[in-house]
């Protein structure tokens, strides 16, 4: 086991005492150091399974390292012991064991965003500017702070979280914070987990928030050398925006005095060239504790990072197809795009569906996002759980039933549940026939069914599945796909609906959704660089990379330059062989036109990396390939060369008028009156004086 490890993995699994942050790099095997300490502690009798935690941050990363320990086991010990899962599940099992003392029914439910939006517009009495994702979003942000940021909460939180208890219900938030308040007011609660987990393991450290931190920070509490050991890369702490906080993880040595550190420096995914260039971006951060990746092929340097500056955003789009047709032999799974915005895909979509290069976009609609889904799901729910309100709401018009808002302020006339109310409220004829119709849809033996067996007749007895098929919509069959893969793929692998429903929760608020693999069929991949984290090409395009839009223009306003420079070490560490970086000199930006300066992140990272390759595009023009490298000899030019502009007065039909202040030859550098300075090609430039 240990001898597949290299000097300083081995260090990481075998430092078992005390806290420990293994700073992991990119592709540098952070999961097999994980799964293999874990491994190592129950090998060597430190712990019973049991007794050992780690926390995730994904369903997917959790089930990855569940297969892992379960083929290290081999039978000494049971991985399916160990309290393996994402902060959420592992918080939520707490929160179930204990529901009482944490003031909560123990069948409470779990309310995704939908469910939080549909309570926020029952409570609002007055009107205003904000909406309901708004609040949405701001209560969450609230939550993830933990205890802490309780103090001074406004009225409508209160009353939001109030609500919340009567319909027996916790949002996403409440799962990490609710376990936060059973701690803090039943030390003895505390007490006996502080006891059992004897060895506490975290993945992606540098993604913590502030709950998450008090959790680990209660375990923890009053116990001397905690065996606490943090897995993570302060150089991919990219989610600031979710709540992350990266001082954690800078910040650990003072968390946890005595805490050991080690580096895991050796990539096993990049050749010498594309980690050098990342390398050399990286180190203008200040915030960080400082590593430096390094290639474990020895085989060579590889090729340089490529750099390309075109005219035009369709120049851009056009090259990039041209390379992926040219060379990829038909294997189109080994190329992916990464961009900063979701809206900067719809050039490359279109050029890639003329020119037909199969594409996926990553990141569209989730499976568990899908509306038929969640109508499925809601059905179950309310088969399972008849008081809640929300699921209710949500099916009595799937199909319709007559029931509008004058007639579900009838039924909350009734003050209980809305499931009862329909049972006992007056309604016109025509309404208790609708009403009395849907009630009898749920009066059927259920419980003694199998879960898929259950979904299937109470989704037949609503008239739910005879609404689709007799749609005319047209997406009406992949809908009724969806809700058999729901069905026959997933519910049927779940012992009881219950657990079913549970896991379905977490699944709807996971970024990584299992239905979803980005690595399968033969397509190129489209995707942010968010959701490119974790994942490896052989070639990757990093397209659109200008001032103003990477980094974007509220990155640069409001000095939050270094996330931004960590997303693009983060994008060009995705490429195994292959990295392409472009820029445009001209892109249409919600359908105007801007004319932006190459990204600073280009001219940051060490050019002996990199090969430039500016100019206007020709038609021998390769995009890269066998090309002169900026670290080689000097090679022929690759475009002819003129009279230089430099000091000429010039013009341009939309920047006006200017100075050259340096030819490129294709590419000038002008300084404009208005705009400032540009970086323009030739052929757009009039001379003037």
């Amino acid at each position: 086991m240990l001898q597949n490890l290299n000097n300083e993995q081995r260090l990481a699994v075998e430092t078992t005492d005390g806290p420990l942050l293994v700073l992991s790099g990119a592709g540098t095997g952070k999961t097999r150091v994980l799964t293999t300490r874990i491994a190592h502690i129950l090998n060597n009798h430190l712990a019973m399974s049991w007794q050992v935690l780690a926390l995730t941050f994904t369903n997917k990363a959790a089930n990855e390292m569940k297969t892992r320990l379960e083929s290290f086991s081999d039978g000494v010990w049971y991985a399916g012991d160990v309290w393996c899962g994402t902060f959420h599940s592992i918080c939520l099992r707490i929160l179930r064991a204990n529901a009482e003392r944490a003031g909560l029914r123990r069948d409470f439910i779990i309310y995704g965003e939908d469910d939080q939006k549909n309570v926020i517009k029952s409570i609002l009495t007055t009107s205003t500017t904000k909406t309901p994702t708004e609040y949405v979003e701001e209560f969450s942000a609230v939550k993830d702070k933990g205890l802490i940021a309780l103090k001074n909460t406004d009225r409508l939180f209160n009353a939001y979280n109030a609500e919340l208890l009567r319909l027996n219900a916790v949002d996403f938030g409440d799962i990490i914070l609710r376990v936060l308040e059973l701690f803090d007011k039943n030390p003895d609660i505390l007490a006996r987990y502080q006891n059992q987990f004897k060895y506490i393991l975290v993945d992606e450290f540098q993604d913590t928030n502030n709950a998450q931190m008090e959790f680990l920070g209660l375990l923890t509490r009053d116990i001397e050398n905690p065996n606490i050991c943090c897995v993570g890369d302060d150089d991919q702490s990219i989610y600031s925006w979710r709540g992350a906080e990266i001082k954690h993880i800078l910040n650990f040595d003072k968390t946890f005095p005595n805490a050991q550190i080690i580096r895991l420096e050796t990539n096993y995914r990049s050749t010498s060239n594309i980690l050098n260039a990342a390398n050399s971006l990286i180190r203008h951060n200040r915030g960080r504790l400082g590593k430096d990746l390094r290639s474990a092929d020895a085989s060579g340097c590889g090729e340089p990072v490529y750099v390309l500056t075109l005219p035009t955003d369709r120049d851009e789009s056009r090259i990039i197809a041209d390379a992926i047709l040219r060379e990829s032999e038909n294997d189109f799974s080994r190329y992916a795009l990464l961009i900063r915005a979701g809206s900067l895909s719809r050039i490359f979509e279109e050029e890639f569906a003329s020119r037909g290069i199969p594409y996926k976009l990553i990141g569209a609609t989730k499976f568990y996002d899908r509306m038929e889904i969640r109508d499925v799901i809601a059905y179950l729910r309310l088969l399972v759980y008849s008081f809640d309100d929300m699921s209710f709401l949500r099916v009595i018009a799937k199909p319709r039933r007559g029931f509008g808002d004058k007639a579900i302020a009838t039924l909350r006339a009734s003050g209980g549940c809305l499931m009862d109310a329909l049972r006992t409220t007056k309604l016109a004829p025509k309404l208790r026939a609708a009403a009395d119709e849907f009630l009898s849809a749920f009066d059927f033996e259920w419980p003694s069914m199998s879960p898929r067996d259950a979904a299937q007749t109470l989704l037949e007895r609503t008239g739910y599945m005879k609404m689709w098929s007799e749609s005319k919509d047209a997406d009406a069959p992949e809908r009724l796909s969806n809700i058999r893969e729901l069905i026959t793929s997933v519910i049927s692998k779940y012992a009881t609906l219950s657990e079913f429903l549970e896991q379905a929760a977490l699944m709807m608020t996971d970024d990584n959704d299992s239905n979803d693999n980005p690595q399968n069929n033969n397509s190129v991949r489209i995707m942010t660089i968010h959701a490119a984290k974790g994942l490896e090409f052989d070639t990757v395009f990093l397209p659109a990379w200008e001032d103003g839009i990477f980094p974007n223009d509220k990155a640069i306003n409001e000095g939050a330059i270094e996330e931004e420079r960590r997303l693009a070490y983060v994008a060009i560490t995705r490429a195994r062989r292959r990295c392409v970086i472009s820029n445009a000199m001209m892109r249409v930006v919600f359908g105007s036109r801007a004319y932006n300066s190459p990204s600073r992140f280009i001219t940051e990272m060490d050019g002996k990396y990199l090969d430039f390759q500016g100019g206007v595009p020709r038609p021998s023009y390769t995009a890269y390939g066998n090309v002169s490298r900026s670290y080689d000899a000097p090679a022929k030019p690759r475009i002819q060369k003129t009279a230089s502009l430099s000091g000429k007065l010039v013009s341009h039909n939309e920047l006006g008028s200017g100075v050259v202040i340096e030819d490129a030859g294709a590419i000038l550098t002008v300084a404009f009156k208005s705009r400032g300075i540009k970086k323009v090609a030739r052929e757009y430039i009039k001379i003037i004086g």
